[in-house]
């Protein structure tokens, strides 16, 4: 038989019918032809650039790379992998051999690549580094290992194997009819635009594999399959909610934001800095709580789409909780922005299914009934819900971690690197994270601009030299000796380097009080002895926060029924929206009332999911801004309500902290204008110090934040009365992380300092180092997973690894930990609540509403052996089968953790949520 009788018979897809390769190959290039033609005009510019041709032809020639993505499938190995299919390829005259050990097709098409690319005139470099990138098609490129077992393979092959490619290759050039791009330079492409391809390749690969979308057995000897193709990948990508790009038309700041009379400076700032702009720009804020941040970078990025024609925009927080409260705002932005169109919206964060403004989402964007119109403004599409494919979609609110992952050397990476090009990325809260987690961030902002990406980096606290790590990574150069002006400022960079100062929104003096007595008893006692009022009390750990909720003293269970009976229905939107849990879950309990009156509630991350969102909705809604307030009321929370919540309270009190967290928490005192008891007129913030500055046993403050810090801190604020917010928050910030000098403590302090500074600088160094050795810390490193170190080279990290040793490099370094879920021995069954009423499905299947009622209850552990234990076991074997429950392990309540003095059981109480308890 002929050559091309046998590339025709190497078969893609197995089935009945089966899907020829060349046609997949056809369908997959087909898929990227229609989705870059979709894409605005600024993308295609970026790729023709990239390649130095016109738009039209760099699009069919990208199409073309893409659609060779699985040649590695034209081998011997991978044919034999369906016997039927590999029956047929034999009759067609291609014989097998014998077969060594399996390797995966990809790091076949990297191999065939190589070659073939070379032999079409491609330069050296760009056509090695292509087909390392299409051959990372599944994920990864592959290593030194498994290419030297393909090549064994390639050794023992029959020749006729190597023509078939070779005509295969042939025939996608000429379907396609794309030129070679000119030669210049050293033949290098930049990895920018070897990722475009990278990323594109996997994007169009999952569409055109999809049998739904592109049915299998379609003959691709028909002279208009290409046409044919290009019509279902059409269809394809409006099944699954791509839209086509439209230029947005700039509109006024009124219009979007009808609820501001008239902007503020910030808000006015902000246009005026981006006046002009012409290429991508950072847009750094920093500005105290209350000064209309959000409005501002929102409407930054309506401005940098209509003048850029960026592609969308992904707002990056730190926490989920944070997530969860702006993407209601986002939304509702978008929707007055897009006049009734039709706009993808993805909430992206590891339970974002449990959020019901996103579920809605969710069931908008479902099928419709044939003849029925379909819904305008956001939804949803479950094609982008899934983990890998959120950052896909051209509008998202989400966590950082979310983004970050496209940096790590984990799955896919690249795909979500690809989803952040060419839009706008806003980064809100950049303030607390530890080195690790910085090196990442200057990774991403690198890759945002190589990738023709906007910034908006948002922030309450940076000290000066993460300010100026960031401008860098973004400049490319040094900004020192840059005149920023003062505190608070926007900065931009993009030509060149443009700040403007802004005056604050208010000026706040809180009276600063040091309470040296910190244990829970006599700081209850002063808590209490504050009430009236709406008092907060912000401590640094869980165990801490429960034992001071406890010395409160002992009170009636607050259910939300009995709270929502006392308070009535009538109140601002939060309220509203815990009101909405009514009544399926009425005997919730939420709190405590003391016998004098006063309702003290507990806030902190050791909550069974559920548990936790209706505490913050009820924090939210009592201590917020327009709830029912109550005149006697007390809030035990930890670092949770931090940043993460819009809180409100006449007196606080807070563990000693970082300068900049302190700042953070202080921004809780007094934030909303309304009438207040009068011995609490002017804002008061409670410091506790322990009298010997030993943050260790009992408090265990060094094991969430460093002594040196912490000893920084205490100095700088030594003596001090009052702190003017913001007025004294940069100076400060200085003072504690600029001038690191042991030599300025007291004498008693300073060999402390010393060593506890060392130590500091140690892991500083450590956690930098990991941070270059893991991310794609230069651009340059995008194709080399291999070669920098042991680490790298045994674990390929996945995005939902559970691995102990790997899960803490996932974003941020840290104790690993485990999402379990605790379940009530009754008789001889578990079940998710005490009463035995909700047996817990572990066997068989799972519906959907099962899967999500367990994922509610889901909390994260860290204390050791917790993790380390549980995760070494499997999870019950129907939830093995769920994408939901699989990463999630079943925790007995009561079950026993350690040995000898270190052992504790583990409860889970409704008050306080899981305690640990001595044995």
């Amino acid at each position: 038989m002929s050559v091309e009788e046998a590339a025709l018979a190497l078969w893609a897809k197995s089935g009945d019918p089966f899907h020829p390769l060349l046609a997949h190959m056809l369908d997959t290039a087909a898929v990227a032809l229609a989705v870059l033609r979709r894409e605005p005009p600024r993308t295609r510019t970026l790729y023709a650039q990239d390649w130095g041709l016109p738009e039209e032809e760099a699009v069919r020639w990208v199409a073309l790379l893409v659609g060779l993505h699985d040649l590695g499938k034209a081998s011997p190995v991978f044919q034999a992998g369906w016997e039927e299919g590999k029956e047929r390829v034999q009759r067609a005259g291609l014989p097998f051999g014998e077969l060594l050990d399996w390797v995966a097709h990809g790091v076949f098409t990297e191999l065939f690549l190589r070659r073939l690319l070379k032999e079409k005139g491609l330069p050296e470099r760009a056509a090695n580094d292509l087909a390392a990138a299409l051959g990372a098609h599944h994920g990864f490129p592959a290593n030194a290992e498994e290419k030297s077992r393909a090549r064994r393979h390639l050794k023992a092959e029959d020749p006729l194997w190597k023509e078939a490619r070779r005509w295969l290759l042939e025939e996608v050039f000429r379907r396609l009819g794309a030129p070679l791009p000119p030669s210049e330079g050293n033949g290098e492409a930049r990895p920018e635009a070897v990722l475009r391809v990278m990323a594109l390749a996997s994007f169009a690969d999952w569409v055109a594999s999809d049998p739904s979308l592109f049915p299998y057995g379609r003959d691709p000897r028909r002279g208009n399959y290409l046409k044919e193709a290009l019509r279902l990948a059409q269809e394809a990508l409006n099944r699954l909610g791509w839209p086509a790009f439209a230029k947005a038309q700039r509109r006024e700041f009124g219009e979007l934001f009808p609820y501001i009379p008239k902007p503020n400076a910030l808000q006015e700032k902000v246009p005026a800095l981006l006046e002009g702009a012409c290429t991508p720009v950072l847009l750094l804020v920093e500005a105290p709580m209350g000064m209309g941040k959000t409005e501002a970078a929102l409407y930054a990025h309506h401005l940098l789409q209509a003048g850029l024609g960026h592609r969308g925009l992904y707002v990056a927080l730190p926490t989920q909780a944070t997530a969860n409260g702006l993407f209601p705002r986002v939304r509702g932005f978008l929707e007055r922005l897009g006049e009734g169109s039709r706009l993808e919206l993805q909430l992206q964060h590891g339970t974002a299914l449990l959020n019901p403004h996103y579920a809605e989402l969710l069931e908008r964007a479902a099928p419709r009934q044939v003849g029925e119109e379909e819904e305008g403004g956001a939804v949803a599409s479950a094609w982008f819900s899934a983990r890998k494919r959120a950052m896909l979609a051209p509008y998202g609110v989400g966590t950082l971690d979310q983004a970050l992952l496209g940096v790590l050397r984990v799955k896919h990476h690249f795909v979500r690197l690809w989803g952040l090009m060419n839009r706008v990325v806003v980064l809100d809260e950049v303030h607390a994270y530890d080195v690790y987690t910085s090196g990442l961030l200057q990774a991403l902002l690198r890759w945002l601009r190589a990738l023709g990406s906007s910034a908006v980096v948002m922030t309450a606290t940076l000290p000066p030299s993460r300010r100026r790590a960031l401008l860098e990574a973004w400049a490319g150069k040094e900004v020192e000796g840059q005149d920023l002006g003062p505190y608070p400022r926007v900065v931009l960079v993009g030509e060149g380097v443009k700040a403007r100062s802004l005056p604050p929104a208010r000026e706040v003096e809180v009276a600063l009080e040091v309470l040296r007595e910190v244990d829970v008893e006599p700081l209850a006692q002063r808590l209490k002895g504050a009430l009236p009022g709406a008092v907060g009390a912000m401590v640094n750990t869980v165990d801490r926060a429960q034992a001071l909720y406890r010395a409160l003293g002992e009170g009636k269970r607050l259910t939300l029924g009995e709270l929502a009976q006392i308070l009535g229905k009538e109140g601002g939107e939060a309220w509203q929206e815990v009101l909405k849990a009514l009544p399926e879950r009425k005997d919730e309990v939420v709190g405590k009332v003391l016998p004098d009156g006063t309702r003290v509630f507990l806030l902190h991350a050791r909550f069974p999911a559920e548990e936790r969102a209706l505490r913050e909705g009820v924090a939210l809604a009592l201590f917020g801004k327009g709830g029912p307030r109550p005149k006697r009321a007390i809030l035990v929370a930890t670092q949770v309500a931090e940043q993460s919540l819009d809180l409100d309270v006449d007196l606080l009190y807070t563990d000693l902290a970082p300068i900049d967290l302190l700042f953070q928490r202080s921004g809780r005192l007094h934030r909303h204008e309304r009438p207040r008891p009068e011995e609490h007129a002017r804002p008061r913030l409670l410091l506790g110090v322990p009298g010997d500055l030993d943050f260790g046993k009992p408090l265990y403050w060094d094991k969430v934040y460093e002594d040196y810090v912490l000893l920084a801190t205490w100095r700088a604020l030594s003596g001090r009365d009052r702190l003017r917010v913001p007025g004294d928050l940069e100076a400060l910030l200085e003072e504690v992380y600029e001038g690191e000098d042991p030599g300025r403590f007291p004498e008693d302090l300073r060999e402390r300092a010393k060593k506890s500074l060392k130590a500091l600088q140690e892991r500083r160094d450590r956690e930098a180092n990991t941070a270059r050795r893991l991310s794609l810390s230069e651009l340059g490193r995008l194709l080399a997973y291999w070669d920098e170190g042991a680490l790298v080279a045994q674990e390929r990290l996945e995005d939902d690894e559970e691995k102990a040793e790997t899960q803490r490099l996932l974003t941020r370094l840290g104790d690993p930990s485990v999402a379990v879920v605790p379940l009530f021995r009754v008789g001889e069954g578990l079940f998710l609540d005490r009463e035995g009423r909700r047996r817990a499905p572990l066997r068989g299947e799972v519906s959907r509403e099962e899967a999500e009622a367990l994922f509610r209850r889901a909390v994260r552990l860290s204390r050791f052996p917790l993790p380390q234990e549980l995760l070494k076991e499997e999870p019950p074997p129907a939830w093995r089968k769920s994408g939901l429950l699989r990463g999630l392990r079943s925790l007995e309540v009561g079950r026993v953790f350690g040995s000898g003095e270190r052992a504790f059981r583990v409860e889970l109480d409704a008050e306080l949520g899981v305690v640990y308890l001595p044995v």
